[in-house]
């Protein structure tokens, strides 16, 4: 998110991320989203993000103009299991998918209690609201970019409940980004 608290700009863009094409400034942020997400085998995506996600990522994997980052990425959100927190889908096609329409408290608590790694919440400022009132969230893992937006859409909005949080880590990037890691305190 931006130094301001938006996850993106009002139309959804995302311009304010390092740019890609400047290894040095963004590899070792790119290389902590790895061990992140390998800490992980389940993700969370709400509709909009499911939808891009479904459309683009399976082909990325054949598609020659694909960089190999892209191509590994691909890969990982073809094979890991994808939650998709969705009141208006009927359906979800793309493998390994499942469709959670009503009950996302209770449906994330069985899962929660089943073996496996961490299921982390990756797409969707709305998704992100939504298990932080619900409770749902044990650890925030925010990545802070060096920039302010002014508007946009923020990430954490409208929630009426009280949380208090224990920091637990910080890790800065050559882009400026800081990551801030807290646990909730039960």
């Amino acid at each position: 998110m931006t130094l301001d608290g938006f996850s993106t700009g009002p139309n959804d863009e995302m311009e304010y991320l390092p740019s890609f094409t400047d290894e040095n400034m963004w590899k070792d942020l790119h290389d902590e989203m790895w061990k992140n997400l390998d800490r992980a085998d389940t993700v969370i995506l709400g509709r909009r993000t499911y939808q891009i996600w479904e459309k683009y990522w399976p082909a990325a994997a054949s598609n020659p103009q694909s960089s190999e980052s892209d191509k590994k990425f691909s890969r990982y959100a073809d094979e890991t299991k994808k939650i998709v927190i969705s009141s208006t889908l009927n359906s979800v096609e793309w493998k390994n998918s499942t469709l959670i329409k009503n009950n996302i408290a209770q449906e994330i608590q069985k899962l929660k209690q089943q073996p496996g790694k961490n299921m982390i919440v990756v797409g969707g400022a709305t998704v992100a609201q939504t298990f932080a009132k619900l409770g749902l969230i044990d650890e925030y893992l925010i990545v802070i970019h060096p920039v302010i937006l002014g508007n946009g859409k923020l990430l954490l909005k409208d929630l009426d409940v009280r949380q208090k949080l224990k920091l637990i880590g910080t890790k800065a990037f050559t882009s400026g980004a800081v990551e801030l890691s807290y646990a909730k305190i039960n």
